[in-house]
């Protein structure tokens, strides 16, 4: 028999070795262990070593922040007689730790009294680092989802509640506990008009390729207010790839919501904007063609009268189709950049009469600036009129020259606004602005006639040039000499 248990006992220390595990067989009344197993592996002594280790020096292999637990825990297994098992931090003998599971069990004597501890200690590092890993990975997840602006959850086959954290209260008033418990179901707070499509969507997930749905529906909360939400949530499989639950998040968009409703009314209020500013455009080239018909109706038929009169025409309304052009690309559908819009303008009035290749320069000079449409379309039909009359009329046979436009805001100095005592003014950097802007048009051509008062003239483009810096508001002057210099001043744009 002895024989028998011997060879039992051989077999499990073989084992344990094997294993990576320690055995140890403590006297309780001498405190004396004595050590079995993968010893060197297990704690880095060899046998010899750790034979020397009993139950006194076995606190000091226990981590310093354990060895408190652990050995209030051994202590009342002693009184008690009951088993002992406790994870601690094992001290090796290179001073690194590792995680240990002590399983100990005691044996009493006839007078049932312990004499006698067996015990096995199992390395289980890996096992607790996985836990840690774990256990801070869960820490990081609750963490995101207090900091996250929405709601994370979990539901099971039936769509009830597992898991509901985050921002629970802030969009919806009510408690997590109030949802978990079961007395709130989220589906009472979808708005009953985006309820059917909320339930067909739930329906959705088990038929949909890629096992997610996306969408966004209202919810009311505890104290009335609607609240638009985003929800995305997915079907989570088990190995068998059955479905296990479905998790996803909700987050609050109705700020969101609230800017895009916004931007499609003015939008709309925009088009709408557009529309009637076209359609008054329409009118202006209506009132441009009829006055055109009865200026050559007041003649003689004169088939180059005639087709004069409709390429000025053409170029009148080139000039507006510009200016829309311009809108459409600017970025706030509101204003554009006339420098740039002058820039088209006249090199379409060159090709208009074929002076591309000719002796006539154009010199432009200009800086950026931003006009409304209401003062954009005058100006381009004034600029398309007058370099038009440059072209027809300043370089006779051939004769060479240059057509110069100059665009710049207007500034007045300082000491002269205070002492002229002008209210409302901006000072800034020793120089003002009342906003307002000098538009020059000049040519070197033979010069406006001196007997012709440009005010009061036959001309059909002067009369028009007149009668818009009239409508804008603007001062318009022209100086006589070498060439024509026509100066426009606009104020308040």
């Amino acid at each position: 028999m002895q024989t028998k248990l011997e060879k039992i006992e051989q077999k499990f220390f073989s084992i344990a070795e094997q294993t990576g595990q320690l055995i140890f067989d403590g006297d309780a009344r001498t405190g004396k262990i004595e050590w079995a197993g993968a010893i060197e592996e297990f704690t880095g002594y060899t046998p010899e070593e750790f034979s020397k280790v009993d139950l006194n020096a076995c606190r000091d292999i226990i981590h310093p922040e354990d060895r408190e637990r652990v050995w209030g825990a051994l202590e009342n297994s002693l009184k008690k007689g009951e088993a002992f098992n406790q994870d601690f931090r094992f001290k090796r003998k290179d001073g690194s730790y590792i995680y240990v599971e002590d399983s100990s069990v005691f044996l009493t004597d006839e007078d049932n009294r312990i004499y006698r501890a067996i015990g096995l200690l199992k390395d289980v590092t890996e096992r607790q680092n996985a836990q840690e890993k774990l256990r801070t990975n869960e820490e990081r997840l609750l963490k995101y989802l207090q900091n996250f602006r929405g709601i994370g959850f979990q539901l099971d086959n039936n769509f009830d509640l597992l898991l509901l954290h985050g921002a629970v209260k802030v969009i919806t008033g009510y408690e997590s506990k109030e949802f978990l418990s079961g007395k709130i179901r989220w589906a009472q707070l979808v708005d009953p008009e985006d309820l059917s499509h909320f339930l067909e969507n739930r329906r959705k997930l088990d038929s949909v390729a890629n096992h997610l749905v996306e969408h966004e529906y209202r919810v009311r909360s505890k104290n009335g207010d609607i609240i638009w939400v985003f929800e995305s949530i997915q079907i989570v499989h088990n190995t068998d790839a059955a479905p296990c639950l479905y998790q996803g998040f909700i987050r609050d968009i109705t700020e969101i919501k609230i800017t895009e409703e916004a931007l499609e009314r003015l939008e709309k209020l925009r088009k709408k904007e557009i529309h009637h500013r076209i359609k008054n455009n329409l009118q202006v080239i209506s009132s441009l063609l009829e006055l055109e018909c009865d200026n050559l109706l007041s003649g003689d038929f004169d088939r180059e009268k005639i087709v004069k009169a409709f390429r000025e025409s053409h170029n009148r309304i080139i000039s507006m189709s510009i200016i829309h052009e311009e809108l459409y690309k600017s970025s706030d559908m509101e204003t554009i950049n006339f420098a740039s819009y002058l820039k088209k303008l006249t090199a379409d009035l060159f090709r208009s009469y074929k002076v591309g290749d000719s002796n006539i320069r154009l010199r432009l000079d200009m800086e950026d600036l931003f006009l409304e449409m209401d003062n954009a379309i005058p100006l381009g039909i004034i600029v398309n009129e007058l370099v038009s009359n440059s072209l027809k009329h300043a370089f006779p046979n051939g004769k060479s020259g240059e057509i110069r436009i100059e665009l710049r805001p207007e500034f007045t100095d300082v000491n002269n606004i205070l002492s002229n005592n002008i209210a409302g003014t901006v000072i800034q950097n020793n120089s003002y602005t009342d906003r307002s802007f000098i538009l020059i048009i000049e040519d070197t051509g033979t010069g406006f006639p001196a007997s012709v008062d440009f005010r009061n003239t036959s001309s059909l483009g002067l009369q028009l040039v007149n009668t818009l810096v009239d409508q804008i508001g603007a001062s318009i002057q022209l100086e006589k000499g070498q060439g024509a210099k026509f100066k426009i001043q606009v104020t308040d744009f």
